[in-house]
């Protein structure tokens, strides 16, 4: 087995409602990922395989490459608060996990695939009301393995392992992808 669960404890549960909250006050944060990849030829959309999610979003929060050089992502520059919130929830969670960035996607079904732009592992975890929508990990003999990243947060290696997501239902779903 090469991913970690880690049970989310009551207070990492008020800091995922406060990033939560912010999230749907300030909806406009995350990018469209169906409307990036028609405009933008967004490969990583196209990799996870939201071409037909028309409500999908995502952006990246803290450190990104763009155009040769590493930026600070436009999403820090205009909601800095938005990082202090997901700082203080790893920090809380798991003091000694070491990000630079943090992917956020609202209401993105992926398909099968490995992470390519990640250094080392990610931590994963999601917010929201919604129904299903957990983690499949491909194993090495093509089995899957479901794991419930509502209440826990999984740690994996996601350039090595296989993964997506499973479908969901009933409401707004976030996940949060640090590393």
């Amino acid at each position: 087995m090469d991913y970690k669960l880690r049970k989310l404890t009551a207070t990492d549960l008020i800091n995922l409602q406060k990033i939560y909250n912010y999230l749907e006050a300030n909806k406009n944060c995350l990018k469209s990922l169906y409307e990036n990849t028609r405009l933008a030829n967004n490969h990583h959309a196209k990799k996870i395989g939201v071409l037909d999610q028309r409500e999908a979003r995502g952006s990246t929060a803290g450190i990104v490459f763009y155009r040769g050089e590493l930026q600070i992502s436009k999403l820090s520059l205009e909601h800095p608060d938005l990082d202090n919130l997901l700082i203080d929830f790893m920090k809380q969670h798991n003091r000694d996990f070491k990000f630079n960035s943090v992917y956020i996607t609202k209401n993105c079904v992926s398909k099968p695939h490995v992470d390519s732009s990640n250094v080392g592992e990610s931590i994963i975890v999601t917010l929201g009301k919604f129904e299903n929508g957990n983690l499949f990990i491909i194993n090495d003999n093509l089995s899957t393995t479901l794991l419930d990243i509502k209440n826990y947060s999984c740690q994996m290696d996601g350039r090595r392992r296989p993964h997506f997501t499973e479908p969901f239902k009933n409401g707004t779903r976030y996940s949060l992808i640090f590393y």
